[in-house]
Order: structure tokens, then C-alpha cells, then sequence
């Protein structure tokens, strides 16, 4: 059976144009920059000591992480972030983000192209726009973390099931079972059962027995195995059963089923985990209640060829499956968020009479807020840059950590102002100009604003916020000084502690000592500075504290005397 594309065909250079419009978005988005952070949390360097290892003779199958440590996820991030770093010559935090940041250009243009097939060039074009800018994916693109070549793979499996059901062309066909095995190369069986799930539920929706005769099962089924089951396979005969419970069993069975078997962490509640998705949707959940009432509405015209209720499907598909597992990330929903992007593509198309009297009052009111808020932030910067100390009064209100973070930003402002008074002052015009528009029952003026107010804003936090405070969190210069105290002669050991961004900037191994302390001891000990602290009164006659230029970090380097 041949189904027919009732869609009037965009025009070639429509496509051109919206593509080179969304690309340039990316380039000042998410390229723009990409190194500037240095790794300072524990998620980014995990990650990084793999694709180290593997540019380092650890192997490209299962390498281990300081040569000791079992990898958590499937390499297909750590092979892209290897083979980035090894055409660069450097194995840098730009080498290991940049796979993330071009999976998320192609998810774009991805969403991009279907949008705009199914529907319009602006629906497609504001689908894009506003992928590219909601919070979660924004930070996704920009951390070496393998979230978004999983979500990626997902939507090409996705968008190639809609189209295979669309068009019955093989080409699509093609698509989903690729999607589908990379995406278990990328992190695990997860990666097969979600689009087998929204497959079988547009099947069974549509009643159309002709799908799963033309989808090749066997074949696909066999091609998707044959990808990712061979490095499965492998992985398994060289990790053995260490690679089995942690991989196979911790990261999915027991992560879904729960019990006292499962030794990961985020148990945390459905509402929850919803409501982390709205604040990662942000700015653009700001529509989610009038699309909505527009497929509402629209109920009786909606189809699942038509894409509309096929969005729906696989957002509520998703949802559901991560309600039910016992571990929950917000990061995790992050495959919904193409589809959502869709449906305001469509939904800006849909809405031709001015938008409802609330909704307006609504979302003008929302703008003026937001505007106010970041004009207010303005004032504090301009008074801050001219000699101030307005973010100090502030500062005594926080926590310790939140207090040193905020005397980085302030620090920064001072030494670099020009990008985040430029980026907040284009971001008060632009909401003032979405309060406007709204209140005009002007929507495409309107989303226009709001795109231009959240790319100002994701700059700034991305250049001038993030690497202060990273700076301030981040143990590259205290790792580069302690190896520089220690020399190329002498080895550093971790004491009751470990941090893989002192691994991954030591450019090496560092092994753990286990033995008795502080009679005995290697010359050089890496410590947790609250484990120092309280062991410094008995250890005082046999190690001392070295001072180094970046101090204080977490860690210490003491020496025996």
C-alpha cells in the first residue's frame, strides 16, 4: 500500500533560506564559545575520561576510566567526542562538547525540515527557533554528556517511522532502524523500546494492518541488532560480569524496576519530574495551554499522517515511560522536547484569529514581568560596574557556595561587562516587545521577541555567568600546579576521596592509596579539604598542606615531610 503526502511541497528556497537562518542561530548559540567552560562538575569529566582513554591507548570497545573504572553508558558519544579530539590534535573540553553540539544542529534541522514538510517553512522555521532555545536542550547541546546523541537518534527514529508511514518509501524504513541502533549504541535498550512503543501505538491507532507487513520486521529487527549487539557482545566478553551488572542491570533493568538492587540516585517524584520539564521548556511552556486548546479545537482534523497526533503520541509515550522508571533526571524527557517544538510550529500556523482576550492579557503580562525582572538585573550590573558593591548585600543572604559563585559573576562583570550589558539590554528591549505585541494580538512579532530575548539571555549565562563560576569550581589550574609541585619523578595519590576533573586534567592516571595514615603514605596525597581538615591535628608530624596559587578547592595536595 502506497500512502499518499497530502502536504503541498515548501519551495527550495524556502528551505535554503530557513536552513541557513537556523544554522546561524546554532553557530552564535551554541558554537559561539563551546571551550570557554572548563569541566566543573561531576557529569562533563566522567564522560571526558572515557573519550580520553580512548584517544590515550585505553581502547575504543570498553575503555576504563583511570584505567581502573567501568564506563556507565554505550561509547557512541565517547567514539564521536574521540574522533573529534583526535582530528583536532587535542582532547579539550571544545573536542569532547562538540559532538553534543552538532547532534544538536542536526536535530534542529532535523525538526526543522519536518516541520516545514508537513506543515510550513514557518512552521518549521519557529519550531527550530524555539527547540534552540528552550533551557534543557540549550544546555544539553553545550555538555559533554551523552543526552543528546541519545535524544537525537531517538528523533531520527521517530520522524523516519512518521515518514515511512507517511510515504511507504523504504528510504524512512531506513531511518527509524538506524535511529533506532544508534540510539542503543548511545545509551542503551532504551533507545529501541521507545520508538518500537510509538511505532506500535500509531499502528494500533490508525488500524492499518499494511505497516507492519511493509516495515520488514525481520530484517530491521536483525540490522538493529547486528549495530548495536556487536559492540554489546564485545563489551561483554571483555568486562564480564562487572560489565553485565553495571550496564546491562544497574543502568536499565534495575534503574526501570527499582529495589535495593539499584545503586543510582534521582528518586525522585513524577510531580517532580514534570515540573523540572516545564522549567526545561521554558520560555516557550509559556504556550503550552493554548496549543492545547488549539488541538482541542482542531480535534476532528487531526490525523496521525498529518503529524499532529503523531507528536502527541510520542510525547505521551515518553512521558509515560519515565514516569515509571525509578530513577528520574529532567535531562531523561529531553526526547520530547522535538516533538513539542513541533507541535508550536504547527500551532503557529493554526492560530490565525487573534489569540483569546486571557491568553493575551496573559502572556503580555508574563512579558512585562520578565522584562522588569531583567531591567532590574541591569540596574544592579550598571551599579555594580560604576564602583558599587550592590551584589555583596545580596551575597549575605546566600549559602557559602552560592556566595563564592556570585563574587565570581561579580568579578567577571567587572573585568568583562560589555557582553552581559549588551545581552541583558537587548533582553529587556525584546520582552518589553513581547508584552507589546501580545497585548497587539500580534504572535508571530510576539515569538519573535521572545526568541531574541532567550538567545540574549543564553549567551550571557553561557559566556560571562558559567565561566566565572566554573572558574571558581573547577580544579584544571590546581591539578596543572599540583603536578607541577610533584614533578614528573614523584606520583600523586587520592586519599578517601576521588574527582574525575582531577583525573582528566592531570592527563594521566591517578591512583588511590589505601594504606594505613599518616605514618605511612605516598610523598603526595590528594584529599578532600573537610578530610584534611580533620585529620591534620595527628597527621601534622608526618604530612604537610602544600599552598597552591588556585587555592581553595575542594581537594588539597599534602606532602609528607
Amino acid at each position: 500500500m502506497q500512502a499518499s503526502d497530502p502536504s503541498p511541497r515548501p519551495s527550495t528556497l524556502s528551505y535554503w533560506l530557513g536552513a541557513a537562518v537556523v544554522i546561524l542561530a546554532w553557530a552564535v548559540l551554541e558554537l559561539w564559545g563551546l571551550g570557554a567552560v572548563p569541566f566543573h562538575t561531576k557529569g562533563e569529566p566522567r564522560e571526558a575520561l572515557v573519550v580520553w582513554e580512548m584517544t590515550h591507548g585505553g581502547g575504543w570497545i570498553l575503555p576504563k576510566r583511570n584505567g581502573t573504572e567501568l564506563p556507565s553508558k554505550p561509547p557512541l558519544f565517547h567514539w564521536l567526542g574521540a574522533l573529534t579530539s583526535l582530528a583536532r590534535g587535542a582532547t579539550d573540553e571544545w573536542s569532547i562538547r562538540f559532538p553534543s553540539t552538532a547532534l544538536s544542529l542536526l536535530g534542529v534541522l532535523g525538526v526543522f525540515a519536518a516541520a516545514t514538510v508537513l506543515w510550513t517553512p514557518v512552521a518549521g522555521l519557529g519550531a527550530a527557533l524555539s527547540l534552540m532555545t528552550t533551557f534543557e536542550w540549550a544546555r544539553a547541546a553545550t555538555n559533554a554528556r551523552v543526552d543528546m546523541t541519545l535524544t537525537v537518534c531517538l528523533e531520527a527514529a521517530f520522524l523516519g517511522f512518521l515518514f515511512f508511514h507517511r510515504t511507504r518509501r523504504l528510504v524512512w524504513l531506513v531511518v527509524f532502524y538506524a535511529g533506532m541502533a544508534f540510539a542503543a549504541l548511545g545509551k542503551g535498550p532504551v533507545g529501541i523500546v521507545l520508538p518500537a512503543a510509538v511505532a506500535l501505538a500509531t499502528i494500533i491507532a490508525t488500524r492499518d494492518r499494511s505497516v507492519p507487513r511493509d516495515m520488514h520486521l525481520l530484517r530491521g529487527a536483525a540490522a538493529v541488532l547486528a549495530v548495536a549487539g556487536s559492540w554489546y557482545l564485545l563489551a561483554i566478553q571483555l568486562g564480564g560480569s562487572d560489565f553485565v551488572n553495571k550496564q546491562l542491570l544497574n543502568e536499565n533493568l534495575f534503574r526501570f524496576v527499582g529495589g535495593a538492587q539499584f545503586s543510582g540516585g534521582h528518586r525522585h517524584s513524577n510531580v517532580a519530574l514534570f515540573s523540572l520539564v516545564l522549567l526545561g521548556l521554558m520560555p516557550w511552556a509559556l504556550f503550552l495551554p493554548s496549543i492545547a486548546n488549539e488541538l482541542r479545537k482542531r480535534r476532528r482534523q487531526l490525523s496521525f499522517s498529518g503529524g499532529e497526533l503523531y507528536c502527541v503520541a510520542w510525547i505521551a509515550i515518553v512521558c509515560l515511560f519515565y514516569a515509571s522508571v525509578t530513577s528520574k533526571r529532567s535531562v531523561y524527557l529531553l526526547a520530547i522536547y522535538p516533538a513539542v517544538a513541533m507541535l508550536f510550529g504547527w500551532w503557529l500556523t493554526q492560530v490565525t484569529e487573534p489569540a483569546a482576550r486571557w491568553r493575551s492579557v496573559v502572556l503580555a503580562g508574563t512579558a512585562g514581568v520578565a522584562a522588569a525582572a531583567a531591567g532590574l538585573l541591569l540596574g544592579v550590573v550598571l551599579v555594580q560596574l560604576s564602583g558599587l558593591p550592590v551584589l555583596n548585600l545580596v551575597g549575605d543572604l546566600l549559602s557559602a557556595r552560592d556566595r563564592t559563585n556570585l563574587l565570581a559573576v561579580s568579578q567577571a562583570l567587572t573585568g568583562e561587562p560589555r557582553l552581559t550589558v549588551t545581552c541583558l539590554g537587548i533582553a529587556v528591549v525584546a520582552l518589553l516587545g513581547v508584552s507589546l505585541a501580545s497585548s497587539r494580538g500580534r504572535l508571530p512579532i510576539a515569538c519573535g521577541s521572545l526568541f531574541v530575548a532567550a538567545a540574549a539571555i543564553t549567551i550571557a549565562i553561557r559566556l560571562s555567568v558559567l565561566p566565572a563560576i566554573a572558574r571558581q569550581a573547577t580544579l584544571r589550574d590546581f591539578i596543572r600546579e599540583a603536578k607541577a609541585v610533584a614533578g614528573p619523578a614523584d606520583a600523586m595519590f587520592f586519599y578517601r576521596t576521588f574527582d574525575y576533573g582531577a583525573v582528566f586534567y592531570s592527563d594521566g592516571h591517578i591512583p588511590t592509596y589505601d594504606g594505613s595514615f599518616p605514618a605511612e603514605g605516598s610523598r603526595f596525597l590528594l584529599m578532600s579539604r573537610g578530610e584534611w581538615e580533620g585529620v591534620r591535628a595527628r597527621a601534622v608530624n608526618h604530612y604537610e598542606q602544600v599552598r597552591l596559587p588556585s587555592d581553595p578547592r575542594p581537594l588539597v595536595l599534602i606532602r609528607r615531610r
